[in-house]
């Protein structure tokens, strides 16, 4: 006489994953049933099934509120960047220029001090900043390392160095540099706070003004 064929745990997994509506109208076998599990005390297959559904409703549920909140930023950085670019198109001078930036970094950026510096041999007004020594331009150029941007913490001369200035209580800094025809320099925005800028920071929103800025400041006239 042969033997039955022994039932295992993976043919019941299987058998159910076929017939996912089993347990319909077996409420007698579903009270009696028992999973333990992490969250405490033994608890019946419909109070865990449940359990993991409240659970990926709320991971689902943080993952659209992240998903919100990124869209809100981004409207937020949008309409910034907007208004600061319409206000670089409708300056006249770079003193206009000047005034608009201080205006978007300071007011709609929250940026601790900032400085835009033209490498150029005239004479321009304050609180325009020139840097006209070709060793001071190189010393700033190399901060950079051959790159586009910088990021982070550099010592307290280089921070002074790329706001144009002798001393500073800025202690991180971010800075791109301006490359238009005729028209060179560093823009450069900083903070009091050591993590503020971090050498991990993207600089993407810096190098689009840099951008626009090189593109910009040749077509007006400097007063």
């Amino acid at each position: 006489m042969s033997q039955q064929p022994r039932l295992t745990e993976a043919d019941v997994e299987q058998f159910l994953q076929d017939h996912p509506d089993f347990f319909i109208g077996k409420d007698d076998l579903l009270a009696e049933m028992r999973i333990p599990h992490n969250a405490g005390p033994a608890t019946s297959l419909v109070e865990r099934q449940l359990s993991v559904h409240r659970e990926r409703n709320v991971e689902l549920r943080q993952r659209l509120s992240d998903l919100l909140e990124n869209a809100r930023r981004n409207d937020q950085l949008f309409e910034k960047s907007r208004r600061l670019v319409l206000a670089l198109i409708e300056a006249e001078s770079w003193l206009a220029v000047q005034a608009a930036l201080d205006d978007s970094l300071r007011n709609d950026f929250g940026v601790d001090t900032w400085a835009l510096l033209h490498f150029t041999e005239r004479n321009l007004e304050a609180p325009l900043i020139t840097i006209r020594s070709t060793e001071r331009q190189r010393s700033i150029h190399r901060l950079f390392k051959g790159h586009r941007a910088v990021c982070g913490q550099l010592a307290e001369d280089d921070i002074a160095a790329l706001l144009g200035s002798q001393t500073t209580n800025a202690r991180s800094v971010a800075a791109a540099q301006v490359r238009g025809p005729g028209n060179n320099g560093v823009l450069t925005v900083a903070s009091k706070d050591p993590s503020y800028y971090r050498s991990s920071m993207d600089t993407l929103f810096l190098d689009y003004v840099a951008d626009i800025l090189a593109l910009r400041l040749p077509q007006i006239p400097v007063v």
